[in-house]
């Protein structure tokens, strides 16, 4: 079994936490940027979309949310969403939010690294605002989650890793200390610190 991916993304990672976090830290991520359309990637999502799980018969699973769902269900170990009722829709609805955050992130961080002159900047505004209003309703989400870490834990917090990583200028903590200071926290955990992206990538 091996994880296409590359090691900066949000989705990839979220993927690789909950593999380490269920016991599994000797999955192979196999690097591969998704912007180049390697023949890899294309064989097992024509879509070009990272994360993509190969399983060792070849069978693949692409996109983060399915990727995750397969784990909980086939794979053993710890469980990170609850089996039913109002907590499943919860964490599943976490989970959702800090996707959205990841992807708006992205697109924006794209956005920017556009030349100066080709950038639209309406839609760079527009991104900013929306992750902040998604950062605002995560802290919200942490409060009202238990302690024990689940799927939605794991989604939040890669996806403000991603914001500290790529977009450092809207400075988050400072108006969701509570967020900031869970996020302090998780940030140590070793599958956290495991999954760090390279440093000036």
């Amino acid at each position: 079994m091996k994880l296409l991916g590359s090691p900066t993304s949000p989705f990839v990672r979220k993927i690789r936490v909950l593999l380490i976090e269920k016991g599994y830290d000797d999955i192979e991520l196999t690097s591969c940027n998704p912007w180049e359309d390697p023949a890899e990637l294309l064989e097992h999502n024509p879509m070009a979309r990272i994360p993509v799980l190969v399983l060792k018969n070849g069978v693949s699973f692409y996109d983060s949310k399915l990727i995750a769902d397969y784990i909980e269900t086939n794979m053993q170990g710890p469980k990170f969403v609850p089996a039913s009722g109002a907590s499943r829709w919860f964490v599943l609805q976490a989970q959702t939010l800090a996707d959205t955050i990841m992807d708006v992130a992205v697109r924006s961080v794209k956005e920017r690294n556009r030349p100066a002159e080709k950038q639209i900047k309406e839609l760079i505004i527009r991104d900013e605002i929306a992750v902040a209003r998604g950062i605002g309703a995560a802290a919200k989400t942490i409060k009202a989650m238990d302690e024990q870490i689940n799927l939605g834990h794991i989604s939040i917090a890669c996806a403000m890793a991603y914001v500290d990583f790529r977009m450092p200028h809207m400075k988050w903590r400072d108006r969701h200390t509570d967020l900031s200071a869970w996020y302090q926290k998780m940030r140590l955990r070793p599958s956290m610190q495991a999954t760090q992206p390279p440093e000036g990538k």
